[in-house]
């Protein structure tokens, strides 16, 4: 197959570099949790409980049937970042058409199946009444941009992985925006209701798909190459992305059971309790999401020093990342600790939800410094392509949360829940740490002697 290659960047990294990298990453981490919470917000300002629910409820579902296949993100910027830093345009290529058909193929997959998929995903979700027909109708507007969700994830993770991140900045930042003044518009000028809400967002992920496709062939990423089919299709290029998506899933699921055994342990304890962790949840997504822009600069330049073969940008990588998640870790945590009121304040009004939110918001204050190393290890393994340990830590944290949970439960209640989580956050990170030393070999099979560093 002939080779299209250009010169990697230079070698040096400093801190302004790093986070030219990381801010732009960083604010379109942040720009997901913004979108996920927009048709719910919506409709509780122009709609009424039972739609609000039924879109909460809709927009769960394509959360978690998305979250689920976020590997068309991760291991896409791992192999997209790989071929830019060994210099080959070609590969790089290979590395969007080959997700980006697999993408398309999956939700059209899930548009052939809608029926099935949404009876028993409402199902699921306990959703009854009008909360159901409500539910049942975002759902029935919403899978048709099933495909472009899924192929965005792979323009996105592309772009991040080719250094493009301005690009993927403002097309998450502006997908999030017309997002939100489509379903304002469809929602109160046009009275369209919840079937408005999610054709909103289905026209936001079809633009967004659009403009991608217009950024990557303007700023000149797939001209003058001889890409042919057997390229596409080739089986063994195939099999290993599998092998890295796979082992992403088992991560992602692991996530899901261990969230959704604190909800359900959460409804058990009392509705107040449950009204509490909803915010704490909401509080740590937003809290790894702002880490994982740190994570994702680590993904992407690990990633491009393994494709090149730079031993020292990838100990550079290291150092910077942990010194930048660790310090923005404990600003994060200084900032949760001096600004609690007004924080809990953003969440309810409601002074006993707030006073019990007090009562264990040291969970909160904890949760960056036991998690930030972790935010930034999974992406260098993905930059990488080498998941396992991932999965691996997932499976081994899963194990020591739900023991945790058994042991700590019955006699501290919330707070024992709250400590289990702690410790599965943390053995994330110990674990990975831990496997930190075996990547090295495998990453630069030359220099397999040299140890790694942070």
């Amino acid at each position: 197959m002939p080779q299209h290659r250009t010169q990697p960047g230079p070698a040096a990294l400093t801190f302004g570099s790093y986070w030219q990298l990381a801010v732009p990453l960083t604010l379109a981490g942040l720009s997901g949790p913004i979108m996920n919470a927009t048709d719910t917000a919506v409709m509780g300002h122009f709609g009424d409980a039972a739609t609000m629910g039924g879109v909460a409820v809709g927009s769960q579902i394509f959360n978690t049937l998305y979250w689920l296949l976020g590997f068309f993100r991760t291991s896409t910027s791992g192999f997209a970042a790989q071929a830019r830093g060994a210099g080959d345009r070609q590969d790089a290529a290979l590395q969007l058409l080959r997700p980006l058909l697999f993408a398309g193929l999956v939700g059209c997959v899930f548009l052939l199946l809608e029926g099935p998929i949404g009876a028993v995903a409402v199902d699921l979700m306990g959703a009854r009444g009008a909360v159901e027909s409500h539910a049942a109708a975002y759902y029935d507007a919403r899978i048709w941009g099933a495909p472009f969700a899924l192929m965005g994830y792979v323009i996105a993770g592309w772009l991040i992985g080719m250094a493009e991140v301005r690009w993927a900045m403002l097309l998450s930042v502006g997908m999030d925006l017309l997002n939100l003044a489509l379903t304002v518009t469809f929602v109160k000028v046009l009275g369209l209701g919840v079937s408005g809400v999610a054709s909103a967002t289905v026209l936001a992920e079809v633009t967004k798909v659009l403009a991608g496709s217009l950024v990557i062939w303007r700023r000149g990423h797939l001209r003058a190459l001889h890409l042919r089919w057997q390229h596409v299709a080739d089986l063994h290029a195939i099999a290993r992305m599998w092998r890295v998506n796979g082992d992403v899933l088992v991560r992602t699921t692991c996530l899901l059971g261990v969230f959704g055994w604190i909800t359900r342990q959460s409804a058990l304890l009392g509705p107040e309790v449950l009204a509490v962790n909803a915010i704490f949840m909401h509080m740590q997504l937003v809290i790894s999401s702002a880490l994982g822009g740190i994570g994702s600069t680590a993904g992407v330049l690990g990633g491009q020093a393994i494709g090149a073969q730079s031993r020292e940008r990838f100990h550079a990588t290291l150092r910077l990342s942990f010194w930048s998640a660790s310090l923005a870790a404990l600003a994060i945590s200084l900032a949760c600790l001096v600004a609690r009121p007004a924080l809990l304040g953003l969440f309810t009004p409601l002074e006993s939800i707030v006073r019990m939110a007090t009562r264990y918001y040291v969970w909160m204050v904890l949760f960056p410094i036991a998690i930030f190393w972790s935010m930034v290890l999974e992406n260098v393994f993905t930059g990488a392509t080498r998941a396992g340990p991932i999965r691996n830590s997932l499976l081994t944290a899963s194990l020591v949360f739900f023991t945790a949970w058994a042991v700590l439960s019955d006699r501290w209640g919330n707070h024992g829940l709250w400590m289990a989580f702690l410790l599965f956050s943390v053995t994330r990170s110990l674990y990975l740490h831990l496997a930190l030393p075996r990547l090295l070999p495998l990453a630069f099979p030359a220099r397999a002697r040299e140890p790694v560093t942070a």
